[in-house]
């Protein structure tokens, strides 16, 4: 055991303030070193982080490797009372536990003089909670330290720790493949992303462990060192992701201005082969219009010449039509006089035929009719037959059937009165069997008792009564429907033999009225034929008579209408040539005023293409400027020509693509960032003093804030102090450190009491 710590305020050297150190944490180092040693005698995969960071930092305090003044530092931890002035540990007292405000306000002052802070909780809940504060600060960078697991219980480190925390590894997918042209194509992610070591910050929160019961301690709670096995940083707040947004935005417009040289080459190109084209266009057209001229002129003289042609023809058709006129008279009054007497001869035909045709239509109608009188004769004569038969034998069946209908009516009568009576006797049987059930006790109604002797009798009865009550209700109706039947065959043959004589004389008579119509019909049949036959002779001789008529004046119409086509010809072909003449003149006036039109827009075009050239060279020169601009861009981004080395832009593009994909995957929270780097650019960093021990490490700090100091050991103090060069503790007074069971026996109660209490013991002027 070492010497006890001398009286706090004790003055003395240098070299008395080191071997006071020493002999204060060597011990500590020794005891740290023993509860580390214990706690990885069982090996594991993933053995927890242990007392390593505490090690360390005791040993960089004796050996003098602290980032800020080593005798300030020595003096707080072993000696406070001899410490003033502004080069002094800070000392906030808190009497409500508002630690949130005093922690803005030290970390403001810090970033506002552009200095970097190391903040430390002894938990991880008091360390997500500071950070809250000043997460919303967009000029703060602040990383939080994340320990896995954070909560669990373990075994004593003299037993066993927790089993490590296995993940299963995960595959990644590349993110981009390189393009067709040498750029960057994206293309989603299908799995999910690899866990980061230890050391490496994550843009999204740390997956969660599965669930671990709880191991009862064997006395008191264990340290946290027996807990933790890894730590990662995680960025917080709105600072980064407005960087890595800014950092985004200059790399997208560095490759739109990277992108704009191909297309002002290309538009460079372009506008000279259209320049090129445009010229020889313009020379095409006013070779065109010159030809245009020549052509206007050739035509203008063939069309003069034509005119002269075309009136000198006109001049001999019309001679040619006076002749035809003067010849078509004779003829063509000659066929007009016949094609009178064809039209004549033609209605008189026609009123032949009509007259022939009513006589032919009335001797069809005779014909007809006596076909039907025939015909009505023949049915009279089969009626008068049949009915002499059919009365014969009525008037024989009539009496029989009389009697047959009285006979069964008689029959009818005496099976309806069966009926009734067989009613009645039914109606009398069942009577006696009621009156005789009315009488039976209760027992032998429910089949108790002996039933009566005469109940079997009087059941038998009845059923009997019943069946001949239906044989002759059956009978009755049978008999009935006989005798109905009968009167219906009598009054039907009476009736025929009533009415049969009257049908008989109808049908006589109709004989005699038809056999006169016949005789009547003959003979007027015989006198229209006659008729007939006369008036057909009469037409065919008129209709003869109307086709030579007819035949002569279409002879002497084919002979005018020949004279006259040769009139009309003579005619049309002088109008044509008049015509021609008159159009030959126009086109020749056509041509000569588009002669001239053409000279005129030759010298027009002349002009305009001249005017066109010098604007196509001045936007050849814009052109060409842009294109040395974008060359310049290019040149300063890439540092390498274009035109002289392809390859420069491509390589420049696939790397700004990958760090715009980079950072896109910290904003989307799917990518992680090297915690070199966060750590480098970080202003603040937050977390627990075994978090801070994993993964600063040989970072530097302007400060170290320690939130509820009272309740820090010296240990936990001196992970984050060695690597600050000024320390500031915020706490309430009469806290201690938790009383862990690994740390019992620990050596000159460093482990039990906190810098912070005794130093405001000590030292009150150093507290706030």
């Amino acid at each position: 055991m070492a010497e006890p710590t001398p009286p706090l305020g004790t003055e003395t050297g240098e070299e008395g303030w080191r071997e006071l150190v020493e002999s204060v944490y060597g011990p500590l180092t020794e005891f740290y070193e023993g509860l580390d040693a214990r706690l990885r005698e069982v090996p594991e995969d993933v053995p927890p982080v242990g007392w390593a960071p505490h090690i360390g930092a005791v040993r960089a305090l004796r050996d003098g490797r602290v980032a800020g003044d080593w005798d300030v530092l020595a003096r707080f931890l072993v000696a406070p009372g001899t410490l003033e002035g502004a080069e002094a540990p800070r000392l906030v007292h808190l009497d409500e536990g508002d630690d949130a405000q005093i922690v803005r306000d030290a970390v403001r002052e810090l970033t506002e003089a552009d200095g970097r802070a190391l903040l430390i909780a002894p938990t991880p809940e008091k360390a997500a909670e500071l950070l809250r504060g000043v997460e919303g600060d967009p000029d703060v960078f602040s990383l939080l330290i994340e320990t896995r697991p954070e909560t669990a219980e373990a075994r004593s480190v003299r037993t066993q720790a927790l089993p490590p925390v296995e993940e299963p590894p995960a595959e990644q997918e590349q993110l981009r493949d390189p393009g067709s042209n040498g750029t960057v194509e994206f293309k989603p992610l299908t799995g999910a992303l690899p866990e980061p070591e230890a050391a490496v910050t994550r843009a999204e929160p740390l997956p969660s462990l599965p669930s671990v019961e709880p191991v009862e301690p064997e006395e008191g709670p264990s340290a946290p060192e027996t807990r933790v096995r890894s730590a990662a940083l995680r960025p917080v707040g709105e600072a980064w992701r407005l960087s890595w947004q800014t950092e985004a935005r200059l790399l997208q417009r560095g490759l739109m201005s990277l992108e704009q040289w191909p297309r002002d080459a290309a538009e460079l190109q372009s506008v000279r082969a259209e320049n090129l084209r445009r010229a020889e266009q313009l020379e095409a057209e006013k070779a065109g219009l010159a030809d245009a001229i020549e052509e206007a002129r050739a035509a203008a003289a063939g069309a003069q010449e034509a005119a002269a042609d075309a009136d000198a023809e006109a001049e001999r058709l019309s001679g040619v039509q006076e002749e035809a006129e003067a010849e078509l008279e004779g003829p063509r009054a000659e066929a007009e006089r016949l094609q009178r007497a064809a039209d004549e001869a033609g209605a008189e035909a026609a009123a032949q035929t009509r007259t022939a045709d009513a006589a032919y239509a009335r001797c069809v109608q005779i014909d007809e009719r006596a076909k039907t009188a025939q015909s009505e004769l023949q049915g009279a004569r089969q009626a008068e037959a049949s009915l002499t038969d059919e009365l014969a034998r009525a008037r024989e069946a009539l009496p029989g059937a009389a009697e047959e209908a009285h006979r069964l009516t008689a029959a009818d009568a005496d099976a309806a009165a069966e009926g009734h009576a067989a009613y009645y006797r039914l109606v009398s049987a069942e009577s006696a069997l009621s009156a005789l059930r009315r009488k039976m006790t209760l027992g032998q109604r429910l089949h108790v008792a002996s039933p009566p002797s005469e109940l079997r009798g009087l059941r038998e009865e009845a059923k009997a009564r019943t069946r001949e009550a239906d044989e002759a209700a059956t009978r009755a109706r049978e008999a009935k429907e006989a005798a109905e039947h009968a009167e219906r065959v009598r009054r039907g043959l009476a009736s025929f033999v009533s009415e049969g004589g009257a049908r008989l004389k109808a049908a006589q008579e109709a004989q005699e009225r038809l056999g006169t119509e016949l005789t009547w019909l003959a003979a007027e049949r015989e006198k229209v034929g006659a008729e007939h036959q006369e008036q057909a002779r009469q037409a065919s001789e008129a209709v003869e008579r109307a086709t030579e008529a007819g035949l002569r004046a279409r002879a002497a119409h084919q002979v005018a209408q020949a004279i006259e086509e040769r009139a009309t010809a003579a005619r049309t072909s002088r109008e044509a040539a008049l015509a021609a003449a008159a159009q030959a003149r126009s086109d020749a006036e056509a041509a000569a005023a588009r002669a001239a039109e053409t000279g005129a827009e030759l010298a027009r075009r002349t002009e305009e293409a001249a005017a066109e050239i010098a604007e196509l060279e001045a936007e050849l020169e814009t052109v060409a400027a842009a294109e040395g601009r974008s060359r310049e861009n290019v040149l300063e981004i890439c540092g390498a020509d274009p035109a002289d080395d392809p390859e420069a832009v491509p390589a420049h593009q696939r790397r700004a693509m990958a760090r715009i994909e980079e950072l896109t995957g910290y904003l989307e929270g799917g990518r992680a960032a090297g915690s070199e780097v966060l750590l480098r650019t970080a202003d603040l960093v937050v977390g627990t003093p075994a978090g801070a021990g994993l993964t600063v490490r040989d970072e530097e700090f302007d400060a170290l804030i320690v939130a509820d100091a009272g309740t820090v050991t010296d240990g936990e103090f001196l992970i984050g102090a060695v690597r600050a060069r000024r320390w500031i503790l915020v706490g309430t007074a009469g806290t201690r450190p938790p009383g862990y069971r690994e740390y019992e026996g620990s050596p000159s109660g460093r482990l039990e009491l906190s810098p912070f209490e005794r130093a405001s013991t000590a030292a009150p002027g150093l507290v706030d």
